[in-house]
């Protein structure tokens, strides 16, 4: 079961404190600025690195090395370091880079994922290979959550009325996401609402379930993914007789302007940014009752 996939994307590659490449979607960049001195929050996380004004709007600036474990960058190299602004997961923040390398465009499946023997304590999602350099691709939903932890409410199941709990009570959803913090999140809001879930770290992973005859009712899939990503897998479940017409939600920290025009080339049902777990509430009772 294969068939031709596009899953091009472009990769911003930047050092922090060594010469180590490090890199995230360009997708998700506002724009690039030269670091500017920065309001310092007392008290804050040790990864904040302070906040600044751009156009009006008050930006948290955060220190990816202090953030992933490193040492903060040094005080007599931060004017020469650069401020990356992105938004992730609805949030715009600003991260603290030494230098900014170069914009590539990478094919998705050839990012690969870290061996197991790696641990849960790192801070990628996996590694690829540019120009005969290895390129650290950030988890910076990871980096995100723990600075301000997004929480799935006690109250979640409140999200839907009882008759609605009911009809989905029992169903079973293929969850697929590669940053270890969202498939916890997501399992959490499955369990609240008594679904049944099956998880999977990327494309691949998913469709080997999907082929072994499993029960599900219902696709819920990160975009961005090694070895095979969610634009990707949902050609490949498409293309599937037994699968074609599963209902498949991309779950994205890619705002919904910039990447709904490749869900609806891929035919994927529907688009939902990260992480609110009331609107998720509502976008699995829409897929499950459709």
């Amino acid at each position: 079961m294969t068939t031709e996939m596009s899953t091009l994307q472009t990769l911003l590659r930047f050092t922090l404190n060594t010469k180590q490449l490090f890199g995230f979607n360009v997708l998700k960049i506002r724009e690039i600025v030269k670091y500017r001195r920065l309001n310092v929050i007392p008290g804050s996380h040790h990864g904040i690195a302070g906040t600044f004004e751009l156009r009006g709007a008050t930006v948290p600036v955060i220190d990816l090395s202090a953030a992933i474990g490193q040492s903060a960058i040094a005080p007599e190299n931060l004017e020469h370091s650069t401020i990356i602004v992105a938004e992730f997961n609805r949030l715009v923040t600003g991260f603290l880079v030494r230098r900014v390398d170069k914009i590539a465009l990478v094919d998705w499946q050839d990012i690969r994922e870290l061996p197991q023997a790696s641990g849960r304590n790192h801070y990628l999602t996996g590694v690829i290979n540019i120009d005969d350099t290895l390129v650290s691709v950030l988890d910076v939903e990871k980096v995100l959550h723990e600075i301000a932890p997004s929480e799935v409410q006690a109250d979640i199941r409140n999200a839907l009325q009882p008759n609605q709990l009911a009809k989905i009570s029992g169903c079973t959803i293929l969850a697929v996401d590669d940053s270890s913090v969202a498939r916890n999140l997501l399992s959490q809001t499955l369990d609240a609402l008594d679904i049944k879930v099956i998880m999977a770290t990327n494309g691949k992973e998913a469709l080997t379930l999907l082929e072994q005859n499993q029960r599900v009712d219902m696709i819920i899939s990160d975009i961005e993914m090694p070895e095979m990503d969610g634009y990707a897998l949902t050609k490949e479940v498409r293309a599937s007789a037994a699968n074609a017409n599963k209902y498949i939600l991309l779950h994205s920290s890619l705002s919904g302007s910039a990447s709904q025009g490749s869900v609806d080339e891929v035919g994927a049902n529907a688009l939902l940014t990260k992480f609110n777990a009331d609107e998720l509430a509502q976008a699995i009772y829409a897929g499950l009752t459709h």
